[in-house]
C-alpha cells in the first residue's frame, strides 16, 4: 500500500475531509490532495506531524511493503518478547499455586496430626538398657507417620509432595527460560 492510500484511508478512518486535516498541518487542502493521489510527499515536519495526529510509526507511513503496524519488525519482535513474557509469568503464577496448594494439604495434614490422637508404639528403655516397645493397639498419642497410616492418607500425602516438587520445579524453570 503507498503512502497516499494509507494517508487517505487514515484520514478517513479519523472522520476527516482533506480541509480538516490540511487546517491540523496548516497545509494547503490541494497539498493534501496531492499526497492522497501519489503526486507528491510531505516533507518530514509533516510526516512527524502525521504520524502523532493518526498515533502511528513513521515507518508505516513511508515504507509501501509494510501494510499494517504488525508488519513492522521492531513490532513483531516485541510482539513475540511479550508472548515469552507473559507465558514465562503464567507458568510462575501455575508453579506458585502448585507448590502453595502443596505445602497448605502438608501443613494442614501435620497440624491434624498434633490435634488427633492416633494409636501408636512407645519405646522405653528398660533398667538393662534394652528397648522394649508397648502400645499399640491400647496406647493413644500423637505421631505423624502414625496418624497417616491409621487414616490411610499416604496417596493424598504423596500428592501434596508432588505438587509442592512439581511447582518449584515450573516456577524454578519459567524464570530460567533465556530471553531472546
Amino acid at each position: 500500500m503507498r503512502f497516499g492510500e494509507k494517508l487517505q484511508l487514515l484520514r478517513k478512518q479519523k472522520g476527516l475531509s482533506q480541509e480538516k486535516l490540511s487546517e491540523q498541518l496548516k497545509v494547503s487542502r490541494q497539498a493534501i490532495s496531492k499526497w492522497e493521489l501519489g503526486e507528491s510527499l510531505p516533507d518530514t515536519e509533516n510526516v512527524v506531524c502525521l504520524s502523532k495526529l493518526f498515533a502511528i510509526s513513521i515507518d508505516y507511513l513511508l515504507n509501501d511493503e509494510i501494510s499494517s503496524e504488525n508488519d513492522i519488525p521492531a513490532v513483531q519482535n516485541n510482539t513475540v518478547v511479550l508472548q515469552n513474557e507473559f507465558h514465562s509469568t503464567m507458568q510462575f503464577i501455575f508453579g506458585a499455586v502448585f507448590s502453595a496448594i502443596g505445602c497448605i494439604g502438608s501443613i494442614t495434614l501435620f497440624v491434624l496430626s498434633t490435634m488427633i490422637q492416633v494409636h501408636v508404639t512407645k519405646e522405653r528403655i528398660s533398667l538393662n538398657g534394652s528397648v522394649e516397645y508397648y502400645g499399640g493397639g491400647d496406647v493413644l498419642g500423637y505421631n505423624f507417620i502414625s496418624f497417616i497410616q491409621e487414616y490411610r492418607l499416604q496417596a493424598l500425602l504423596v500428592i501434596f509432595i508432588i505438587l509442592t516438587i512439581s511447582g518449584i520445579t515450573i516456577m524454578w524453570i519459567s524464570k530460567r527460560k533465556p530471553q531472546p
